[in-house]
């Protein structure tokens, strides 16, 4: 256990300084359950009460100059009680005060299963997902 905790304490020592400067939000949102969502700059990270995900915007815009409405596009990976898997989200964001935006997104994402608690075979499917959250900038 003070191993564990020594690592924590390194890690959070080094990531501290980089979310120093860093664009950080932070809200509520329903993805892998009702949960806490963060963005540190291009970096979602979700965790809830069925499943963490992590995913990476690697490309984004305004659908119109000045607008309050923006798009995305990420690649990220999840994990869930039963299940784990690859996930390419869509998602667009709706800035409606200074800090805030709501934002909806559909992910196609490719499911992997653990078989100790199903029946049948079938290992990996694709599956689609999607989330809604709320999230302030600081």
């Amino acid at each position: 256990m003070n191993k564990f905790c020594i690592r924590l304490i390194s890690a959070l020592a080094f990531l501290l300084p980089i979310a120093a400067h860093a664009n950080v939000q932070l809200g509520l949102g329903i993805d892998k359950g009702l949960g806490i969502s963060a963005q540190i700059d291009n970096v979602q990270l979700f965790a809830g009460d069925d499943g963490v995900s992590l995913d990476y915007k690697f490309q984004q815009g305004n659908f119109k100059k000045n607008a309050p409405l923006s798009w995305y596009l990420a690649g990220g990976a999840y994990a869930g009680e039963n299940d784990y898997g690859l996930r390419i989200p869509f998602g667009i964001k709706l800035h409606f005060a200074k800090g805030w935006h709501v934002y909806g997104q559909l992910a196609p994402q490719l499911e992997m299963h653990d078989n100790d608690n199903r029946d049948d075979d079938d290992d990996i499917k694709f599956g689609l997902s999607s989330a809604i959250g709320v999230r302030y900038s600081f």
